[in-house]
């Protein structure tokens, strides 16, 4: 008998201002995923759509995906708010050694991928690095994201000087050049939070007149705190944000729709970790109907909310997989189910 394989070896992402799962339920999650996995799809118990549907009406609200331009650096994607092109499937690096991220990025890139976003929360921006110089594809065809974590400076001075440390260190840890993207982690601390925020954007803003990074963004910014770097000269072009189908479901269609009307893009993190059974069943049953697993609707649905997503694999099959969702469209109908409220554990 052979042992169910969890498909995604999920790492959570390290930080002190997000409470960790509880055991029994990371447990229960990850015995749930092992079986959804290793159960062929006409094995899934069939779902009562009708049930799901509850709810969605306002959850599908979402404006349609923006359109998609092919042909540009690692296959489609979006024209940002700075008028630069973003890959809507990013490879993010969150393997916490170097010989790691060395692999797994070279693993990558000969899967297809052309956007990275190497955090700083991972440790692992040497192995990327080096990856990529010894990839032997030409630099203008990578999109490459590094990230700073200044979040605990107080004040703008503190939150500047904070900021602008880490930009020094991802352009010296890359060692790739110019980057294509920086991005905060997480907003300043406070009191007073607008300030440090302001410093923050600075520190970004600095290293682009510096001319060593084209984009500026940030991750986990609520609509409020957006507005305080919207005011600054530099565009804020992305906002990385936990998103996923079934997933705080009224709370993330607001928040899309607040990114929408400041013209951020939203990129999803993790959208795949954050799947309960619910949606993944959910997305399973959707999934018979285009030939795709659950995990390639799942981040189709997230293409059609006018999102884009990065993902985390250390398997060939599943960085393929993670990239083949262009050759079909959710119907109206589908995407209306995978709205539901109502798809939990």
């Amino acid at each position: 008998m052979q042992t169910a394989v969890v498909r995604r070896p999920f790492k959570v992402r390290a930080l002190a201002c997000y409470a960790s799962k509880t055991l029994g339920a990371v447990m229960r999650l990850v015995s749930t995923l092992a079986l959804l996995r290793a159960a062929p799809a006409s094995a899934l118990a069939p779902i009562e759509r009708r049930t799901l549907l509850k709810g969605a009406a306002a959850a599908s609200t979402i404006s349609a995906a923006p359109a998609l331009a092919k042909g540009s650096v690692g296959g489609p994607s979006v024209k940002l708010c700075d008028g630069t092109q973003f890959p809507v499937a990013s490879f993010g690096l969150q393997v916490y050694d170097d010989e790691a991220a060395y692999k797994y990025t070279t693993l990558a890139l000969e899967c297809g991928y052309r956007n990275f976003f190497a955090s700083v929360l991972a440790g692992n921006q040497k192995g990327f690095g080096k990856a990529v110089r010894n990839s032997g594809i030409p630099r203008d065809e990578l999109y490459i994201c590094g990230s700073v974590l200044s979040n605990r400076a107080r004040g703008e001075e503190a939150a500047f000087q904070s900021t602008k440390r880490g930009c020094d260190a991802n352009f010296r840890d890359l060692n790739i050049g110019k980057l294509d993207m920086i991005m905060l982690d997480y907003s300043g601390a406070g009191p007073p939070t607008r300030s440090s925020i302001q410093g923050q954007w600075r520190g970004l803003e600095n290293m682009r007149k510096d001319g060593g990074v084209t984009s500026l963004a940030v991750s986990n910014f609520s609509p409020q705190q957006l507005d305080v770097v919207l005011k600054s000269p530099g565009r804020c072009t992305v906002n990385q944000l936990p998103l996923g189908v079934g997933y705080k479901t009224k709370q993330n269609a607001e928040l899309l729709r607040e990114n929408k009307k400041r013209s951020v893009l939203v990129q999803a993190w993790s959208p795949l970790r954050v799947l309960s059974s619910g949606a993944l069943s959910a997305c399973a049953a959707v999934g018979k109907q285009y030939g795709k697993t659950p995990q390639q609707i799942a981040l189709k649905w997230i293409l059609a909310k006018g999102a884009t997503y990065t993902c985390q694999t250390t398997s060939r099959q599943h960085f393929q997989e993670d990239i083949d969702v262009f050759d079909f469209e959710l119907s109206a109908k589908d995407l209306a189910f995978l709205d539901g409220e109502n798809l939990v554990l």
